[in-house]
């Protein structure tokens, strides 16, 4: 028997959860570091009448830094303290996310950690959309990969994250 195959991966992903059954509105994900971001534009899409899911995506290991940016000490993934641990983006992990394969958009950012990796991953699928928001500087100085995402400029108003998501669903 190869024991390749029951051996778990080390890489402790995060757990994106389900949607619940479809409303008939559609479902948009939103992916942002800042919780208060997630948190307002959550409420902008549900407001506008949307399903909305969120992910604050991938968290990299614990690390303790002193205010002049010495590291003082990394934790492995069982050492971290409690809540701490690193959490990998199941769509880079393991190619594949429940909540990004039943959404109809992604709101995502280049502010993620692992964003280029994200973007090129939901950049090259069909379905579903992509909105990115984004810098204007980021914008000109990255290689982000976004194929055909609707771009929104940050700091992201109300009226242009509607506009964008409408525009990527297209007519309906």
């Amino acid at each position: 028997m190869n024991l390749s195959l029951r051996r778990r991966s080390k890489t402790r992903c995060i757990d994106p959860g389900e949607w619940p059954a479809r409303s008939g509105r559609a479902r948009v994900l939103i992916e942002h570091p800042d919780r208060a971001a997630l948190w307002a534009e959550e409420q902008i899409m549900r407001d506008a009448g949307y399903d909305v899911a969120v992910c604050t995506g991938p968290i990299e290991p614990f690390e303790r830094e002193r205010s002049f940016s010495i590291r003082l000490r990394t934790f492995s993934d069982e050492e971290a303290p409690a809540g701490e641990k690193p959490e990998a983006c199941p769509l880079l992990a393991d190619g594949r996310c429940s909540l990004v394969e039943e959404a109809d958009v992604v709101v995502s950012t280049t502010d993620l950690r692992q964003s280029r990796g994200i973007l090129a991953a939901l950049s090259r699928m069909r379905k579903p959309a992509l909105v990115v928001e984004s810098s204007r500087s980021v914008l000109e100085h990255s290689d982000h990969t976004m194929g055909s995402a609707t771009v929104v400029e940050a700091p992201v108003t109300e009226r242009h994250l509607l506009e964008a998501v409408s525009a990527a669903l297209g007519p309906r």
